[in-house]
This record gives C-alpha cells, sequence and structure tokens, in this order.
C-alpha cells in the first residue's frame, strides 16, 4: 500500500542514509546557527562533545545533532536540534541514544520545554523538581523558564535519567 511505501521511505532514510559521527571544527558555525535559530542556549557549544547526524550521500549536510555537556557528577543532554526537513523520521531519537550509550550507566539531565516532555520519555527521562538538579542546571532552569515564557509561551522543565535506561536499540 501506499502508506507501507512511505513508511519504508522513512525508515530507510533514517537507517540507511544518515552517518552518525563526532562533532568537528567544521560543524561549528552550522551548530550556531541551528542552536540560534531555534532559540536555544548558544553557550558551551563545543563540537567534540557533539554527535552529528550527516547525510550520507553529502557529509556537509548536517540533518541533526546533539551534545552531552559534563555537569558535576553527571551529564547534561543540550542542545538537541533536527533540521525541519529531516524532523519526524526518528532521527532526533536515535540522537539521544547514541549520546546516551557514550555515558552509560551514569546520570544523565537535559532542560527542555514542557510541551516535548512526551519526545524525552519513551528515551528513558523523567520530570524533575528543580530542586534536585544540579546547582548550574538549577540557575539554567530559572532563566530558561524565563525566556522560554516570553518565546514560547511555556514553562523551561528538568527532565533526568540513568543511561542506559531506555531499552530502544540503536538504529
Amino acid at each position: 500500500t501506499m502508506l507501507a511505501a512511505l513508511f519504508a521511505n522513512v525508515l530507510g532514510l533514517c537507517a540507511q542514509n544518515v552517518v552518525y559521527r563526532t562533532g568537528t571544527a567544521i560543524d561549528q558555525q552550522a551548530i550556531a546557527a541551528a542552536v540560534l535559530r531555534e532559540s536555544m542556549n548558544p553557550l558551551f557549544l563545543q563540537p567534540e562533545r557533539f554527535v552529528v547526524a550527516s547525510d550520507a550521500a553529502d557529509e556537509q549536510r548536517v540533518l541533526g545533532f546533539g551534545q552531552l555537556r559534563p555537569l558535576s557528577g553527571a551529564w547534561e543532554l543540550a542542545s538537541l536540534v533536527v533540521e525541519p526537513e529531516a524532523r519526524g523520521r526518528g532521527l532526533g531519537s536515535a540522537l539521544v541514544r547514541r549520546l546516551l550509550a557514550r555515558v552509560e550507566g551514569e546520570e544523565v539531565w537535559l532542560l527542555t520545554l514542557e510541551n516535548t516532555r512526551r519526545f524525552y520519555e519513551p528515551l528513558g527521562f523523567v520530570e524533575t523538581p528543580p530542586g534536585a538538579a544540579p546547582l548550574t542546571m538549577r540557575l539554567e532552569q530559572a532563566v530558561g523558564s524565563v525566556v522560554a515564557g516570553v518565546v514560547a509561551g511555556q514553562q523551561c522543565i528538568v527532565m533526568n535519567t540513568r543511561a542506559g535506561a531506555a531499552s530502544a536499540p540503536l538504529p
């Protein structure tokens, strides 16, 4: 059927036509531009902390990325962006799973808008009171909530997981 063909095409694009790699200095400009476009925190964008998904036919074409930033005794999942034309194909979930695999068994925190909670829950994240987060995240959450309220009319929430809690395998 037409729906089955479309589904197979989407799965094929995600599984076969995407290359995942560690970010490099060459990616810095694309990462910074996308983070600013998405009204995300533009600080601490060291490319080597990123997993970058690029088009297998043109590895310079970045489809999405995300990073892990060190926190005291834990990690912060941050700067997760999938380019608009690549959304809805499982790329964001694949990036999160690859990032979590880098720090298996360790605690990972994130700040996100409340309407993205449903994206992170199947990946093992649970909403957590801001007071339970590391101090730097509490400060970022307070500022982020003000910005999110103005820019998106939403609250910024804190979520965390122990890496490896999500059962979905890597594509």
